[in-house]
């Protein structure tokens, strides 16, 4: 009875937020702004790269679900679209605070050269410039900042926490062990510092990732590698000394940047653009900007040539969705892999649960109407043994249609078990892959319960029934089990591996043991076949599907779907969506507080609670280590 009152509350608020979006819906369209234009005349477009996600989100109450902010492959997809688009003359990028890692910038980043190529004009402009905007806005034809901006080009940086000094002060007796030389996400709960192995990995991986900063930076520029880095080593913070020394070409105002559209004389491109090379203009400095003087209304350039990316995705959205020969769908897998459904977390982050990708992968595996499944990974991993049922999951769909990976900022450890079956990966050089390696274990949380004045007391039948307790340290012989557990499932890790990527067990081992690689350099080490982006990966399922389609021949279709708010409410009362809850639990409510009381430590709460998950279940960790975020 309790349970049908429920539901009925439930319909009743349903019905009344219904009334309620009605409303709003009507006053938005009442009174946006489309820039004032006719729909048919000419006009840039102008995107901002702020707020992207590489898979979809759960849309909000009051959100559309066929007006959701777009997926970065999505605007790449819109850039790539815009390019051949006669109606699109130019366009300007607006780089704020970007969400995205270092292969999605470089998606984003393949984009903007792409459209330069087109011989159309390209305008970033950002209020202050940092490493990983920069890179991106470089590789268009003009970069430009506010003239009371930053302009932050200073190399690459990663920081990682460690909490043995922690652990000792609470008496947290951390009890790991490892299977692989390279396989250092346990360091950061059992030493203070890196391991020289752990050294040597993070040395080289950062290598990597400042040579195609530096490469880059260059490309776009159009200075020598040298240049560029000496601009990165003494980088002139000031925007005037960034506008003297190159690396800015204007300085402008947000307004002005927007009203300088019209000096490119309309539709038709300079000829220095159409030759990828900035038009010629006198330097703008700050002063200028400052005293820029108002021109008469006649005169004075309009926003009407003007034309919002949101504007623009909504026509492109319904033009991606028509019914082509050739149908290729898009799995997105992001955040951790954890037994069960998945979903969100209190933070906001995103683990894949096995059971709810594998129904996804299995409905496009029965679909016949499906030529390829293209898998989007951006996983640090997880637990292995949710990652060796996706990976079962795919072998299946693999023997009836091809199965493409194409990887995001993460496809590492269990990210790459799910990934290490297909028929072929496509990475960004700046991918963080392999960490094919695996660590277990637990804590021994006695000493921190009698800090509060707890004691235990344990009874116990069997020589090992308190080898995975909470309040008991490994004894050497089940140490030593559990060691041998780890050894199997590292040997099987490898063995498969090394089977989807036609390689000897020698060959894969070698470059195995826990190692994080760049997509550059696992290209090199042949733990995947080509660098690029989702259309890569798009086509290349096509091709394999038989197909000779192009990528403007394919109709994508993208899992899981995105269903509106009331969707998501009819599908909780009817309970057919674990996913959505209509309460915080007592866990997330606790994370929550502890994060608001200590800002800044909401990724480590997560990490350390998803690794609590995947070890209370006795469960093989395969995951990254630590959480790594190269700024």
């Amino acid at each position: 009875m309790a349970k049908k009152g429920t539901r009925l509350l439930l319909w009743v608020a349903a019905i009344g937020l219904l009334l309620t979006v009605v409303v709003v819906v009507a006053a938005v369209l009442l009174t946006q702004d489309d820039f004032g234009v006719d729909k048919d005349t000419q006009r840039w477009l102008y995107v901002d790269f702020a707020d992207l996600n590489d898979a979809p989100a759960t849309p909000g109450i009051f959100d559309d679900p066929d007006d959701l902010a777009p997926l970065t492959t999505e605007m790449t997809q819109l850039i790539h679209d815009a390019a051949t688009d006669q109606e699109v003359p130019g366009l300007l990028v607006e780089i704020g605070s970007l969400s995205v890692g270092w292969a999605q910038a470089e998606e984003l980043r393949d984009a903007l050269k792409e459209f330069r190529a087109s011989g159309k004009p390209c305008i970033a402009w950002a209020q202050s410039w940092s490493n990983k905007g920069y890179y991106i806005g470089s590789a268009c034809n003009e970069v430009q900042v506010m003239p009371t901006g930053l302009v932050l080009v200073n190399g690459l940086a990663v920081t990682q926490t460690y909490y043995a000094g922690t652990f000792e002060k609470l008496d947290i007796r951390p009890n790991f062990e490892h299977v692989g030389n390279f396989k250092s996400a346990v360091e950061v709960y059992q030493r203070t510092g890196p391991s020289k192995f752990a050294a040597q990995a993070m040395n080289v991986l950062l290598d990597s990732l400042f040579d195609q900063l530096v490469t880059g930076v260059a490309e776009g520029r159009g200075v020598s590698t040298e240049q560029a880095k000496a601009w990165i080593d003494d980088p002139p913070l000031a925007v005037q000394d960034a506008l003297d020394q190159g690396l800015i070409d204007r300085l402008a105002f947000r307004d002005q940047v927007k009203d300088q559209v019209e000096l490119y004389g309309g539709a038709e491109p300079p000829a220095e653009a159409a030759a990828n090379a900035p038009p010629p203009r006198a330097p703008l400095t700050a002063q200028d900007a400052d005293n820029a003087p108002d021109e008469a209304p006649s005169t004075q350039p309009t926003r009407h040539e003007l034309r919002h990316y949101r504007d623009y995705l909504k026509s492109r959205r319904k033009a991606w969705s028509h019914n082509r020969d050739t149908r290729i769908a898009v799995l997105y897998a992001e955040g951790e892999i954890v037994n069960g459904s998945g979903g969100d977390s209190a933070f906001g982050s995103h683990s894949i649960g096995d059971r709810s990708l594998n129904k996804e992968i299995r409905d496009i595996r029965e679909d016949d109407d499906i030529d390829a499944l293209v898998l989007r990974v951006n996983s640090p991993g997880g637990s292995g043994s949710a990652s060796d049922a996706i990976w079962r999951e795919l072998m299946l769909t693999k023997a009836v249609k091809p199965v493409v990976v194409s990887m995001a900022d993460y496809a590492a450890s269990g990210g790459y078990y799910i990934s290490m079956g297909a028929d072929y990966i496509v990475a960004q050089p700046g991918t963080l892959t392999g960490s094919i390696g695996v660590f277990g274990g637990k804590m021994n949380l006695a000493g921190t319960m009698a800090k509060v004045g707890l004691s235990q007391h344990t009874f116990q039948r069997g020589a090992q029934s308190t080898l995975l307790s909470g309040v008991h340290d490994f004894d050497e012989a089940g140490r030593e089990r559990f060691r041998r557990f780890l050894e199997v499932f590292y040997q099987t890790f490898v063995s498969k591996a090394a089977a989807g990527r036609g390689m000897s067990f020698d060959d894969l081992h070698a470059v195995a043991q826990g190692r994080v690689w760049t997509g550059e350099q696992a290209l090199d080490r042949g733990l995947v076949d080509a660098l690029g982006g989702l259309d890569l990966a798009i086509t290349k399922a096509a091709e394999l599907s038989g197909s000779s389609a192009s990528l403007d021949d394919i109709t994508v279709v993208r899992y899981p779907e995105r269903k509106s708010f009331f969707e998501q409410l009819i599908d909780q009362m009817e309970g057919t969506d674990p996913t959505v809850s209509a309460s915080l639990s007592a866990q997330e409510l606790a994370e929550l507080a502890v994060a608001r009381a200590a800002p800044g430590t909401a990724q480590a709460i997560d990490d350390l609670l998803v690794l609590q998950q995947i070890l209370n279940s006795g469960d093989v960790a395969a995951l990254l280590p630590g959480h790594i975020d190269i700024r």
